[in-house]
């Protein structure tokens, strides 16, 4: 599922799948039918296909820059879940039209961490802590705890972590701090919406609890992207909190408490 492979099998979806209907392993194909789903249910501010935008931006080697406007223009014709189709039976994946680019970046990991999680299982562990980056889930509890202690970052990077309690479940955190540029005093990141081809604004963290870490990571996008004020109202029943650029914290009654942890800034977590 890596772009920054070439003989990666997401790689070779994105180069031939506008042309015919591509055959995928089942795991590809399971990502790609979750990312679409999520997408459809939050009406494109999650979108697999952003990966024009995100090429015209230069997220994805870091090679930043600002895009001109008919850049994104151009971009944005070949951007939309609705151009992609799926066939369950044969287990293929095609584009509606050319340019179409497929970036799996916002679920593939979390998608990665219930691999590694189901790994263990199938080895009798029931007790663990996987993690990579911002993606987390948690299974059974630590030695003489009734929960996994878990740390979130501060977005201001002050050493003022909050620290939730978490059981049988993962959680995901995507913020506009961990890949972004700044050109004349405006800093850009690397959470495109999709339906504007700009990067989102107003809110520079998004943290998302959800049974799977797959679940966790596209939805932690996908409300940052769409807003609290939206998310409040269309999917108050999940369990998010929203750090906004004035600083204000906003968590929907599904998140658990957040205790403040002192720490040095920049010390990473465990």
């Amino acid at each position: 599922m890596s772009l920054h492979r070439a003989d990666s099998e997401l790689t070779a979806l994105n180069s031939h799948a506008s042309k015919k209907p591509i055959s995928v392993s089942s795991d590809l194909f399971r990502v790609v039918e979750s990312a679409l789903a999520i997408a459809a249910a939050t009406d494109g501010s999650f979108d697999p296909t952003v990966g024009p935008l995100i090429q015209r931006w230069g997220f994805l080697w870091k090679e930043h820059r600002l895009p001109e406007p008919a850049e994104l223009s151009a971009a944005l014709k070949s951007v939309g879940y609705r151009f992609v189709k799926l066939e369950a039976r044969n287990r293929t994946v095609s584009f509606a039209c050319d340019g179409v680019v497929f970036d799996l970046n916002g679920i593939a990991k979390g998608f990665a961490v219930d691999c590694a999680v189901a790994k263990l299982q199938a080895f009798g562990i029931s007790n663990a802590m996987v993690r990579a980056g911002g993606d987390l889930r948690v299974i059974g509890t630590p030695p003489d705890q009734n929960a996994w202690s878990v740390q979130i970052e501060d977005p201001a990077r002050r050493g003022k972590r909050g620290v939730i309690q978490l059981r049988d479940a993962a959680v995901s955190t995507s913020g506009s701090y961990e890949n972004s540029f700044e050109i004349d005093g405006q800093r850009y990141s690397h959470i495109l919406d999709p339906r504007t081809g700009f990067p989102a604004r107003g809110v520079v963290a998004c943290s998302v609890i959800a049974k799977t870490c797959m679940q966790s990571d596209a939805w932690a996008t996908a409300l940052f992207v769409h807003g609290p004020e939206k998310s409040t109202t269309e999917f108050g029943d999940l369990a998010f909190r929203f750090v906004l650029e004035s600083g204000q914290v906003l968590t929907s009654q599904a998140f658990p408490s957040v205790n403040e942890l002192l720490t040095s800034p920049h010390v990473p977590k465990p």
